[in-house]
């Protein structure tokens, strides 16, 4: 990718195998935010939208009860990404993705962090 990035923010999600990776659209290509607060409300909807779907059994499942549900229902409709960060913050287990914003200028496709002798090694590729 070579657009300028500065200035744009991506979902992020880290995993095991692969390192962080980004939301990307349907041609493969990683999906910018002109605003973090932008992206942290994406975040927020589709954690919502997950959540909202799943059985009342599901939901206990994770410790997450249908009154904190609401209570993020009412977050979301509010439409303030500070109060969805913080909302997140403290109940992280209501992100179902496990996402995160980051800033597509400093972004690393596939960051992993090795520990070695000579100390933290980090590798991956910038967008």
């Amino acid at each position: 990718m070579k657009k300028n990035l500065k200035g744009l923010f991506v979902i992020a999600f880290d995993t095991l195998c692969d390192g962080n990776q980004c939301v990307n659209d349907d041609k493969g290509k990683p999906i910018l935010y002109s605003s973090r607060e932008e992206a942290i409300k994406e975040i927020f909807d589709d954690a919502y939208s997950m959540l909202s779907g799943k059985t009342t059994m599901d939901l206990k499942e994770f410790g997450i009860s249908k009154k904190k549900l609401k209570e993020m229902k009412a977050i979301l409709d509010s439409n303030d990404a500070k109060i969805m960060e913080d909302f997140l913050d403290k109940n992280p287990e209501m992100n179902d993705n496990n996402e995160f914003v980051e800033r597509a200028d400093e972004f690393l496709l596939g960051r992993k962090a090795f520990f070695t002798g000579d100390g933290v090694v980090i590798e991956g590729k910038k967008l």
